[in-house]
């Protein structure tokens, strides 16, 4: 409540449930709801109620954006009712996808995740809509283009899963190396998860084919020449070691870093620059210049 000090808020009523249309008008950085008839000040959000949504008020900006965000997505599908529908009958190569991601999870979870990811890349862009006008406005926007949206993310799951699919099965062909097979193990679980359609953004989820094609690579390499696989893992691991202690210690805080999460994906280019060079990095990336990188944050 201390962050609401000074700043007029909306007055008390009792926030409305089981809304399928933006029903509340503008909604305001923080709010006065009236719970078991008391006054209560807070920062508002549309909570996702499957069918619906409702609006409520939370103690913290933080924590109310994140439930928003998926609240606001509801609402979107709601309005989109008729083009969500289309989409999940028509999405091309859902039960191929369906077949390789089954030791993840159901064709249904990848398909919720799929118009999930759809919805976010076609409605939910800065700055999120805050009245109904506005709510409109990008419902109109995204008709025209939400079945294209929804085919490129199919298309680039497709490929992820396969290359996903072909990295697991090469990893079995290398059990006598047991400490490269854990690593690439570990990265295969750390990109693609159960959620990684949900959970990644677009420009993240792009790079994924390419992170799972050096692995493959890495692969072949380390038939020819184990000991230069141990020699530049170790490379590798000399900032991931580190990197990894300050995620768990974030982790452990519930504080957001996005220099961190920037630094995850810059390790992560590291092994196409040390694996697989071939296949190309976006910028210039080697050991000593994300040795550089991570000092100058540590000291910042």
């Amino acid at each position: 409540k201390g962050a609401a000090a000074g700043m007029p808020a909306a007055p008390a009523s009792t926030p409305p449930a089981g809304q399928t249309t933006w029903a509340f008008g503008t909604l305001p950085e923080i709010m006065e709801v009236s719970v078991d008839g008391r006054p209560v000040v807070g920062f508002p959000a549309l909570v996702d109620e499957g069918a619906s949504v409702a609006l409520r008020v939370f103690d913290t900006p933080d924590k109310a954006q994140s439930i928003h965000r998926a609240g606001l997505r509801r609402l979107f599908a709601l309005a989109l009712k008729e083009q969500v529908k289309f989409i999940e009958k028509n999405l091309p190569g859902l039960r191929d996808m369906g077949l390789l991601f089954i030791a993840l999870g159901t064709e249904a979870e990848l398909k919720e995740q799929l118009v999930g990811a759809t919805l976010d890349r076609t409605c939910m862009l800065a700055p999120l809509p805050t009245d109904a006008a506005g709510f409109e406005l990008r419902v109109q926007e995204a008709k025209p283009r939400i079945t294209l949206v929804a085919q490129e993310i199919a298309r680039l799951a497709a490929t992820i899963l396969g290359e996903h699919a072909a990295l697991t099965k090469k990893l079995a062909t290398i059990k006598a190396q047991p400490q490269a097979a854990d690593d690439i193990k570990a990265q295969c679980a750390a990109l693609v998860g159960k959620r990684f359609v949900a959970d990644l953004p677009f420009e993240r989820l792009q790079q994924l084919p390419r992170y799972l094609k050096a692995a493959n690579l890495r692969i072949d390499k380390l038939r020819a020449d184990p000991a230069r696989d141990a020699r530049l893992l170790a490379e590798w691991k000399s900032l991931a070691t580190p990197f990894e202690r300050e995620r768990s210690m974030q982790a452990r805080s519930g504080v957001a870093d996005p220099q961190l999460d920037e630094f995850r994906w810059l390790l992560e280019e590291l092994r196409v620059a040390l694996f697989a060079q071939e296949l190309r990095t976006p910028m210039p990336v080697s050991v000593k210049r994300l040795q550089k990188i991570w000092e100058a944050r540590a000291h910042g």
